[in-house]
């Protein structure tokens, strides 16, 4: 493919996926400047790659296991990993949440990753069950169960009915 054609195929893919990226670097990282950081080398390691894709799907399931593998990696540096749910809050604007909202937050913040991408991706995101699992290459089943399971974990955390 021509480089202005892998271009622009590139910028639609940043403008219709750069926030679901940065979400998915946000709830690893949970820092906005590192999740930035994370977006942006994936963006840049699929236009260094060449990589097209078939149909959307496919380019978002690339682009959620890359920001994924990104973000592993650089939690395995150690001052990343004494990041904690209240820093992530800190830096979410929250003037407009109201209390119970703001509690529910940093317990999703605080779940394990295993219950936190799938809630994130299907209830913040708003990606259906189905989509979902793709994303992840998980079972939907598994993923249902994982969304119950993590609003199971805040409800007991907050006291909040509607997690």
């Amino acid at each position: 493919m021509p480089a202005s054609g892998q271009e622009t195929e590139l910028t639609l893919l940043y403008r219709k996926y750069a926030d679901f990226i940065y979400g998915i670097a946000l709830s690893y990282l949970k820092n906005p400047a590192d999740a930035e950081d994370a977006a942006a080398d994936v963006f840049m390691q699929l236009l260094e790659s060449g990589l097209t894709f078939p149909d959307e799907l496919r380019a978002r399931a690339w682009l959620a296991a890359a920001v994924r593998n990104r973000c592993k990696n650089l939690l395995r540096h150690w001052l990343l990993k004494k990041r904690t749910a209240e820093e992530a809050m800190e830096q979410i604007p929250t003037e407009d949440l109201t209390p119970e909202l703001h509690d529910v937050m940093e317990a999703m913040l605080r779940l394990p990753e295993k219950y936190r991408l799938p809630l994130m991706l299907f209830a913040v995101q708003g990606y259906s069950v189905h989509e979902t699992a793709e994303i992840l290459h998980l079972n939907e089943s598994t993923v249902r169960t994982r969304i119950a399971r993590a609003r199971a974990i805040i409800r007991k955390e907050t006291g909040v009915e509607d997690a």
